[in-house]
């Protein structure tokens, strides 16, 4: 990241720069932010591009197809102008490093870390490809990671460049360690060609090197991807045969993108992500760059810059450290049919003829050289090929790092920022897309910088605050106050579209959803001749219904024991939809026809709070007087730790294969669920609590009873042995406090107000 020059404009559309994040073959890209305080990476396109009418076609059409893009797992489109005489495009900003960094920094990856990371990148791809895109350059550096998953970027824009007149007819464009065979001998590549790089990304991750060597040189490598075998020999076992199944040199050989996310998260990619699933050092590194950002201060305007200035730079290839890097980046090569094929590369001076290959391997390349190999011509940006990952450093800040601030032992942190709702908060806040969602009156996104609203939607009824909110295809979902199911945008508040219940179906609870199904709890009423719901209280029969976001129309229904619909809370994996309720039971369902799969009595008659089940991995954990551990598909007991007659285990959340919880009101504990033995019981003084606690990197979070004994306070835990840190409180009588993180910030909701706290 760097700052801004004089030639860079001040502001590209609506956005205020910040500073410059890098360049590469497109142009520039810069940090920047909105009126409202929204951070998004601009991408402004260099002019002799900007002056070619069929990029400008491409760009178009590419920009549009991006925008259509409905993933989690993606760096959004989020704005564009693709008309002017400058266009450029707006993604939404990653709070994280590159893949490529992150290993450089660290080295290899556990494995869990690199099967959740592979889990994620086949959900993203499967969203790329729907909305009818190949990537075509997923790589290292076009994969950030933040503490809630890895992000995909540059989806579709690589294809704007392909066939411009930054190149020739027939030119592909890609990076040759992550190329697949296909498109590295300048074929037609498709969905398949992804999942080939995608599995040299699992291997880089998992080894510190793509799979076919790090000392080739680009010409080397180019002709290894197409006709030699990946050297897996420091893959992990377990991921040995899905890494390899990737790398098939046939494409019809490969698994699709689904049956990828089956091999990896049988459950899904968000069950995957659940905990810490990155190292803690690359944890402590993604919150430090997080903070850095945050506090970057918008710089003055100056007059006489524009955008149109922005668009003349470009010709280098700077990889922007922990931004957004763009196509034709360090690694990124631009394949064609000849050696015109280098005569409009970025910073290519035109040549008659392709240097041999001796002269690439005697050094020839300067800022870009040529290369011709089996009849394909080759443009390489300095610095082409896989990433060379720097030795294994230590997780301590570099001289340049910010340090972070230090406080006395014990002392509790001052927020960040605190924001004021209009009533009791009732329900958890949730971070999403960048912005924090609170049930005000209306739903609320604060934005994470400054705390201030950055759009209000729907108005959400007083009866209604405590329906959680799911995401689902990307998009937030809630029952509204016509108890409809809406689907909110959560980059504008925009409601994009409703499904209103049936005239049979009163439905009061969310349990969760998927890219095309809700799953609700409710009643079903019978219809009188006129078809009118009859509704007689005591005698409607409570069912689980599951509802088709496309069609608008009931899936299935499934009628439950219970004559009560209230009290369920559950979620929805990849393959089931799990279940609580207040009579002590678990259910799991199959997602695809709603029949039960298997269900387990657990804990005392008498203990009747229902809590959201817990997934850890493969296991569903369930709170009360024990603790209780049950296999997803088949229901099997794999953990039982006994509390005592008066205190249960409750509060429930989960990271590395550990349960965190409280026993009673006087105890936080952690249980090793390999083992069932406690790593640790802290004594506290702590009410039963309608909120799981929380684990942000080192820390876990708990509400505690305030000192002044009016209220709970928040206590911070080491992770590691229980200790508390500190206690925060604020004086408030309400005893409730919900509790949410992007990663790097603790963000905790209490009575009437919203605090952001530092998380260690």
């Amino acid at each position: 990241m760097q700052s801004l020059e004089p030639d860079d404009p001040s502001t590209v559309g609506p956005y205020r720069l910040v500073a410059r994040l890098g360049a590469g073959g497109m142009g520039r890209v810069y940090l920047a932010r909105s009126a409202g305080g929204r951070t998004v990476a601009v991408k402004v396109v260099r002019a002799e591009l900007a002056g070619d009418p069929e990029f400008r076609a491409r760009f178009r059409r590419e920009v549009a197809a991006a925008q259509s893009v409905d993933g989690a797992y993606t760096a959004p489109v989020v704005d564009a102008d693709r008309d002017s005489g400058t266009p450029w495009l707006a993604t939404a900003y990653v709070l994280g490093p590159t893949l490529a960094e992150a290993v450089a920094e660290h080295g290899p990856m556990p494995e869990g870390t690199v099967r959740a990371l592979g889990a994620v990148l086949a959900e993203a791809l499967q969203a790329v490809h729907a909305a009818g895109l190949v990537h075509r350059d997923l790589k290292p550096s076009n994969v950030l990671l933040t503490a809630d998953g890895p992000r995909v970027i540059d989806f579709g824009i690589a294809r704007a460049l392909d066939g411009s007149g930054a190149t020739t007819t027939g030119v592909v464009v890609g990076s040759p360690g992550f190329m697949s065979p296909e498109q590295a001998s300048g074929r037609k590549v498709g969905p398949a060609g992804d999942v080939f790089s995608l599995g040299s990304v699992l291997c880089f991750a998992a080894t510190g090197l793509g799979p076919f060597s790090e000392t080739a040189s680009a010409a080397e490598l180019l002709y290894r991807v197409v006709h030699a075998e990946p050297d897996l020999s420091r893959v992990p076992q377990p991921l040995l045969a899905t890494v390899s199944a990737c790398l098939a040199k046939d494409p019809a050989a490969r698994p699709t993108p689904a049956q990828l996310l089956s091999l990896l998260a049988p459950e899904g990619a968000a069950v995957a992500l659940r905990g810490a699933w990155l190292p803690a050092e690359l944890s402590a590194g993604i919150a430090r760059h997080a903070a850095r950002v945050m506090e970057l201060e918008t710089p003055p305007p100056r007059f006489g810059a524009s955008a149109e200035a922005a668009g003349t730079a470009g010709t280098g290839a700077e990889n922007a450290s922990a931004a957004t890097p763009v196509a034709g980046s360090a690694e990124t090569v631009l394949v064609g049919a000849g050696p015109a094929a280098a005569s409009g590369a970025v910073g290519a001076a035109a040549e008659p003829t392709a240097p041999s290959r001796r002269r690439l391997l005697l050094g020839g390349l300067s800022a870009v050289g040529v290369v011709a190999i089996g009849g394909a011509a080759y443009a390489l940006s300095r610095g082409g090929g896989t990433p060379t990952p720097a030795p294994k450093r230590s997780a301590s800040p570099s001289p340049t790092t910010t340090p972070t601030p230090t406080r006395p032992p014990g002392v509790a942190p001052e927020p960040l920022w605190t924001y004021q709702v209009s009533r009791t908060i009732a329900s958890p806040p949730l971070f999403v897309d960048g912005h924090l969602l609170v049930a005000d009156n209306d739903l609320t996104a604060l934005d994470l910088h400054s705390g201030k609203p950055a759009w209000t939607g729907p108005t959400i009824g007083p009866g209604l605050v405590q329906r959680p909110m799911y995401l689902g295809g990307g998009l937030l979902l809630m029952i509204d106050d016509n108890q409809d199911i809406a689907a909110v945008d959560p980059v504008t508040g925009a409601q994009r579209w409703t499904i209103p219940t049936p005239l049979q179906f009163g439905f009061n609870t969310l349990l969760g959803a998927n890219d095309r199904t809700v799953f609700v709890a409710g009643e079903q009423y019978a219809l009188d001749a006129k078809g009118q719901p009859v509704i007689v209280l005591g005698s409607d029969q409570s069912v689980i219904v599951a509802l088709d976001t496309q069609s608008r129309k009931v899936r299935w229904v499934q009628h439950r024991r219970s004559p009560n619909g209230y009290d369920v809370m559950g979620l929805a994996t990849a393959k089931y939809v799990i279940y609580t309720n207040d009579t002590n039971n678990v259910v799991v369902r199959d997602q695809g026809t709603g029949t039960q799969v298997w269900s387990q009595d657990y804990g005392d008659p008498k203990w009747t709070m229902t809590e959201l089940p817990l997934l850890g991995g493969d296991t569903v954990f369930l709170p009360g007087p024990q603790l209780l551990g049950y296999g997803v598909d088949k229901g099997d007991q794999r953990l039982k730790l006994s509390g005592s007659t008066d205190h249960s285990y409750q509060s429930l959340t989960y990271a590395d294969g550990v349960v965190y919880g409280t026993l009673g009101d006087d105890t936080a504990v952690a249980v090793d669920v390999r083992s069932g033995t406690k790593v640790w019981s802290t004594p506290i003084v702590a009410d039963i609590l309608p909120s799981a606690l929380l684990v942000v990197g080192r820390t876990v979070f708990c509400p505690v009873l305030a000192s002044s004994g009016d209220g709970n306070a928040l206590a911070a835990l080491d992770r590691a042995t229980g200790k508390v840190l500190w206690t925060f409180q604020d004086g408030g009588a309400d005893d409730t406090w919900w509790l949410e993180t992007d990663g790097t910030v603790l963000y905790a909701a209490h009575g009437e107000r919203v605090y952001a706290l530092p998380a260690r």
